[in-house]
């Protein structure tokens, strides 16, 4: 199987660590792409297998011999389900549902990074103050809400900690630790699980641009 990746992308991240918690690595072809800055206000030139995975040219995109997945959701969907025995989420009952409610918020922050990174790219003349503002905010709101329900000391990093864990990095990672003053525990609890060595070797950096 072949996965489009970039190491600045959250989305990627949560599938990589998810791959690399189940020790599936071997099992997939890891493609790097590439992405100028253009690419938050227009579309960009890329490879013409990656624009057939992906027509919404979005990543991480991954294809296998019978179809390809376009988006983090599914993708970690088919990891756990079809090739981790659902390990990283429970097929059914209270458990999934409380895992996907954690997982929901973490991905509102994941949502409202990217967004507010796209508009960080356009020039000082062209972006939105007043919707920086309501991303920062937003994202602000959600790690609160986190942070009353932090994971138990030694639980299991399922998919909704792996979700939750990456939005409180790549938040530090761009946009620095402000955060930590509205989630303190969390805050704590991210650095603990960041030593784990799936998150070691996920640790975002930027993106080739070319």
């Amino acid at each position: 199987m072949r996965l489009f990746v970039t190491p600045a992308s959250p989305w990627v991240r949560r599938v990589r660590v998810s791959i690399l918690e189940l020790g599936l690595e071997d099992r997939f072809e890891f493609v790097q792409t590439k992405w100028p800055h253009s690419w938050g206000t227009r579309t960009v030139a890329h490879p013409a297998d990656f624009v057939e995975a992906t027509p919404a040219q979005r990543i991480p995109a991954l294809v296998t011999s019978d179809f390809s997945l376009t988006d983090s959701h599914s993708i970690c969907d088919y990891i756990n389900g079809e090739l981790g025995g659902y390990r990283l989420l429970a097929r059914e009952g209270a458990a999934r549902w409380r895992a996907l409610s954690d997982i929901s918020v973490a991905g509102v922050i994941i949502e409202a990074q990217i967004l507010r990174r796209a508009e960080l790219l356009r020039s000082e003349r062209e972006r939105s103050t007043d919707f920086l503002g309501k991303m920062r905010e937003r994202t602000l709101r959600c790690f609160a809400a986190l942070e009353m329900r932090v994971p138990e000391r030694n639980s299991v990093f399922d998919l909704a900690q792996i979700t939750t864990a990456v939005a409180c990095r790549y938040e530090s990672w761009r946009y620095g630790d402000d955060w930590r003053d509205v989630a303190p525990k969390l805050a704590a609890w991210s650095d603990g699980v960041a030593e784990r060595p799936s998150m070691k070797a996920t640790e975002p950096a930027e993106t080739p641009q070319s």
